[in-house]
């Protein structure tokens, strides 16, 4: 049986083909090798000179014919040398991380980073969200009926401070006193209110948010980021349609960009970490208005409308930013008959 078998074996090898040339490495050279190793291993079976007898019906196999491999066996070892790599197994692709498998929800619908833990692609989500979400903050503001009421009052202190004369009677007085404050008063006040110093400031504290992981932090610098956006472009479209000069010589003087500014930082901090931090923010706010008329760079209505300017778009925009569920606001809630604290949901249409 076997040499039988060790025929067919060998046909099959001659019908391979001419013998392979240097160049070739195909099925054929895996099919040789395969039983040459078996001939090695099992040269008492494949001796040429000897012959083997189909055992006697009845008759019992022999220990080595029991031990011997079966060409079953020689087959499977032949068919895994000479399989081509198109049937090798697939491998299964890589499983996606736990960051990656992350749903993302929308800057209005979360608190905290799109991908909390991946900073990059928490800076390239949110830098995909900044225009969307300035236009949402900027539509709050003629929602919010403080803000609509402090802007009007603005518009309205500006036309009665400098109507009546105060502007002028103020730039007598420091013209006749000289200024109150130092060369480094008036830097103080110049660079703690420029708007490129808030922008900064935001910048940095946005950017540390997403190394500690502080969530509140996250969520106050990109309130603070918003308004000073709107803050800043409302302004210039303000200075450029009143056409006021002031006293410096500067031919868009009302508002006071520095003031406005100034003021719509303190206000979100306000809003976010209370009058602890607000206040102090206030006061400064207040210096840097000071400054700007001591130092004769704007006129006292410039530094009032400013201020209040600066205080409705912060406003607005800190609370449109506040925590929402279902499209509603989280706000404190105290019963103050049944001495109960809690919260509630709270919408404005």
């Amino acid at each position: 049986m076997r040499q039988w078998m060790m025929a067919c074996a060998m046909a099959a090898m001659a019908s391979v083909g001419t013998p392979a040339t240097a160049g070739e490495a195909g099925p054929r050279s895996a099919f040789l090798q395969a039983l040459a190793d078996y001939q090695l291993r099992h040269a008492q079976f494949v001796d040429a000179g000897e012959t083997f007898a189909r055992p006697a019906e009845g008759q019992a196999r022999s220990a080595s014919d029991q031990l011997s491999p079966t060409w079953l066996a020689l087959g499977e070892q032949i068919a895994q040398a000479t399989r081509p790599a198109d049937d090798a197994p697939a491998t299964r692709p890589p499983a996606k991380s736990a960051k990656d498998a992350l749903p993302y929800v929308p800057y209005d619908e979360r608190r905290g980073p799109a991908y909390p833990g991946d900073v990059l692609r928490s800076l390239g989500r949110d830098a995909k969200e900044l225009l969307p979400m300035i236009w949402d903050d900027t539509k709050s503001i003629v929602r919010q009926p403080i803000s609509i009421v402090a802007i009007l009052a603005a518009g309205a202190a500006g036309i009665a401070i400098n109507g009546s004369g105060a502007d002028d009677n103020i730039a007598h007085q420091t013209a006749y006193h000289g200024h109150h404050l130092s060369k480094c008063g008036d830097m103080i006040g110049d660079v703690g209110g420029n708007p490129g110093t808030h922008f900064a400031l935001a910048g940095a504290a946005y950017f540390a948010s997403q190394y500690l992981g502080d969530t509140k932090l996250y969520e106050t610098s990109k309130t603070m980021l918003s308004a000073l956006s709107i803050n800043g472009a409302f302004t210039l479209l303000l200075k450029a349609a009143a056409r006021t000069h002031s006293p410096n010589g500067d031919p868009c003087g009302w508002p006071s960009g520095h003031t406005s500014s100034t003021f719509a930082f303190a206000t979100v901090l306000n809003e976010s970490y209370g009058p602890w931090v607000g206040v102090p923010a206030f006061l400064f706010a207040g210096y840097v208005g000071y400054e700007r008329v001591d130092a004769r760079n704007h006129d006292f209505s410039d530094v009032v409308s400013g201020a209040l300017i600066g205080y409705a778009i912060g406003y607005a925009v800190s609370k449109n930013h506040e925590w929402k569920v279902l499209g509603m606001d989280v706000v404190p809630l105290l019963d103050a008959e049944r001495g109960h604290v809690g919260l509630a949901l709270t919408k404005q249409w």
